[in-house]
Protein backbone atom coordinates (compact mmCIF):
# COMPACT_ATOMS: atom_id res chain seq x y z
CA UNK A 1 0.00 0.00 0.00
CA UNK A 2 1.17 3.64 -0.69
CA UNK A 3 2.35 5.17 2.56
CA UNK A 4 -1.02 7.59 2.93
CA UNK A 5 -3.13 4.83 2.86
CA UNK A 6 -3.74 3.27 5.97
CA UNK A 7 -4.06 -0.43 7.09
CA UNK A 8 -8.07 0.15 7.48
CA UNK A 9 -8.69 1.48 4.62
CA UNK A 10 -6.04 -0.61 2.94
CA UNK A 11 -8.72 -3.46 4.55
CA UNK A 12 -12.02 -1.89 2.23
CA UNK A 13 -10.25 -2.82 -1.15
CA UNK A 14 -11.10 -5.91 -1.67
CA UNK A 15 -14.97 -5.39 -0.53
CA UNK A 16 -14.96 -2.44 -2.51
CA UNK A 17 -13.60 -4.30 -5.73
CA UNK A 18 -16.49 -6.68 -5.42
CA UNK A 19 -19.30 -3.96 -4.58
CA UNK A 20 -17.91 -1.95 -7.61
CA UNK A 21 -17.61 -5.63 -9.89
CA UNK A 22 -20.97 -6.29 -8.85
CA UNK A 23 -22.76 -3.16 -9.69
CA UNK A 24 -21.41 -3.01 -12.66
CA UNK A 25 -22.18 -6.55 -14.09
CA UNK A 26 -25.92 -5.66 -12.53
CA UNK A 27 -25.78 -2.52 -15.04
CA UNK A 28 -26.61 -0.05 -12.21
CA UNK A 29 -27.35 3.37 -13.23
CA UNK A 30 -29.19 6.23 -12.69
CA UNK A 31 -32.87 5.31 -11.40
CA UNK A 32 -31.90 1.63 -11.41
CA UNK A 33 -33.34 -0.11 -8.14
CA UNK A 34 -31.13 -2.45 -6.44
CA UNK A 35 -31.16 -5.73 -4.18
CA UNK A 36 -28.68 -6.79 -1.94
CA UNK A 37 -29.12 -9.72 -0.30
CA UNK A 38 -26.88 -9.80 3.23
CA UNK A 39 -25.62 -6.83 5.00
CA UNK A 40 -22.20 -7.82 5.91
CA UNK A 41 -19.08 -6.15 4.62
CA UNK A 42 -19.18 -6.64 1.10
CA UNK A 43 -23.30 -6.21 0.98
CA UNK A 44 -22.83 -2.84 2.90
CA UNK A 45 -19.87 -1.66 0.47
CA UNK A 46 -22.20 -2.85 -2.51
CA UNK A 47 -24.96 -0.57 -1.14
CA UNK A 48 -23.01 2.23 -0.99
CA UNK A 49 -21.75 1.52 -4.81
CA UNK A 50 -24.84 1.44 -5.93
CA UNK A 51 -26.11 4.41 -4.19
CA UNK A 52 -22.67 6.47 -5.98
CA UNK A 53 -23.79 5.10 -9.51
CA UNK A 54 -27.48 6.53 -8.68
CA UNK A 55 -29.62 3.58 -8.07
CA UNK A 56 -32.86 5.09 -6.71
CA UNK A 57 -33.93 2.47 -5.23
CA UNK A 58 -32.27 0.09 -2.95
CA UNK A 59 -33.26 -2.56 -0.49
CA UNK A 60 -31.04 -4.60 1.45
CA UNK A 61 -31.24 -7.86 3.57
Amino acid sequence: LPDHVSLEEGALLEPLSVGVHACKRAGVAIGSKVLVLGAGPIGLVTLLVAKAMGASKIVIT
